[in-house]
């Protein structure tokens, strides 16, 4: 089965593209939206401050536009230093705030609360930007009221940080889950292309493993039966080839994900490999249609079970039986070899596992009393 998202999945250098777009055009806006301060800047230089004074506030004022810069969207400075200091410079914000307006900054300054409570709506978690939204523009109202200034200007100014705290903190938590999303879909991703390889890896394993077994048994048999018996050494060579354009055919459909075996075409084919490599085979078949994944994955079990009983076991005798009932269908291999030498590695029987367990089906591979190995495939057939 090939893999398919439903979407266009961006690839590396696209996704750092798209990012480094939006992220411009994030600052882009920031900016835009600093140009307000150029009121409050206005009023300051209307102010009978001395140089220095005036100074000071500008250089006061230059500090907080740039730690809102570094906010919004976070600088790589920043982002650098962990979570912890882009709370700082939060908290920066609204020190800085204080101290300019403390120190005998405009009212008009009142408006960086402002961009305070835009950052911190984009940075703090909902319910914290909120409470600091609504803490904040208390204070400001408050501190208005007792400076004398107008009901009108305290209430503005009041509803605007309301009202751009909470909006700033909605956009802030879209922007969070944009961003768990853009994440999600990227590991969706990376586990569909490990999937996939996988999956191809299993079927080159099992689909190699079986043809390249038959063609090295009957090049041995060509090349001892080249003098004896040349028609008959003939005959193998027909079947090698014959056998490594299946495999061909067979490994370019596993790759694009189209390869689908067929229980009968399985049994038939461990039936010659069996015989080609002096290995009588008893084989006990029921005609009974199955499901095409129950189908595939008995054919899967006998190819594998035969593959391994003629390069491990030494057998003079393989019996492979298919039976079904009511709830189960299932596929037992069984030689009369030396059982599986622990030397051979279990990828095969891995992959094998793997196939059952998708369809809750029950694999049993091991040594029987009597001498020989014993392989039995097993899967449900009510739930299909």
């Amino acid at each position: 089965m090939r893999h398919d998202l439903g979407m266009k999945v961006l690839d590396e250098t696209e996704w750092s593209d798209f990012r480094a777009f939006s992220k411009t055009r994030a600052r882009i806006g920031v900016i835009l939206g600093l140009l307000f301060l150029a009121g409050p800047i206005t009023d300051l230089f209307r102010q009978s401050l001395g140089p220095a004074h005036t100074a000071f506030l500008l250089f006061g004022l230059g500090v907080f536009v740039a730690l809102y810069l570094s906010l919004l969207p976070p600088s790589a400075w920043l982002t650098r230093l962990g979570p912890e200091a882009a709370l700082l410079a939060v908290a920066a914000l609204l020190v800085t705030a204080i101290v300019l307006l403390a120190a005998g900054a405009p009212s008009s300054f009142g408006a960086l609360f402002v961009y305070f409570v835009a950052a911190a709506g984009l940075r703090l978690p909902p319910r914290t930007a909120i409470v600091v939204a609504l803490v904040t523009a208390l204070a400001v109202g408050v501190a208005g009221t007792i400076h004398g200034d107008s009901r009108s200007a305290v209430a503005a100014t009041v509803l605007t940080i309301v009202s751009i705290g909470v909006l700033m903190t909605a956009f802030g938590r879209i922007a969070r889950t944009n961003r768990e999303l853009h994440a999600t879909r990227e590991e969706l991703a990376r586990l569909a292309v490990s999937e996939e390889r996988l999956r191809i890896a299993r079927d080159l394993h099992d689909l190699l493993g079986h043809s390249l077994s038959v063609i090295a048994l009957k090049s041995e048999l060509a090349r001892k039966l080249i003098e004896q018996d040349p028609r008959r050494a003939a005959t193998e060579l027909d079947d090698i080839q014959s056998v490594s354009r299946t495999a061909l055919t067979e490994v370019r459909d596993a790759v694009h994900g189209y390869r689908r075996l067929a229980l009968a075409e399985a049994l038939e084919s461990a039936e010659a490999g069996l015989t080609a490599a002096g290995i009588d085979c008893d084989l006990t078949e029921v005609d009974v249609a199955l499901p095409a994944d129950v189908d595939a994955v008995l054919a899967w079990a006998v190819r594998e079970g035969t593959t391994n009983v003629i390069r491990h076991s030494g057998a003079m005798h393989c019996a492979i039986r298919v039976v079904t009932d009511a709830d189960r269908a299932a596929v037992e291999i069984e030689d009369d070899g030396r059982g599986r030498p622990s030397n051979v590695r279990g990828s095969g029987l891995t992959g094998l596992r793997e196939r059952a367990g998708r369809l809750r089906g029950e694999l049993e591979a091991g040594t029987v009393p009597d001498g020989g190995f014993r392989l039995r495939l097993s899967v449900p057939l009510a739930s299909l």
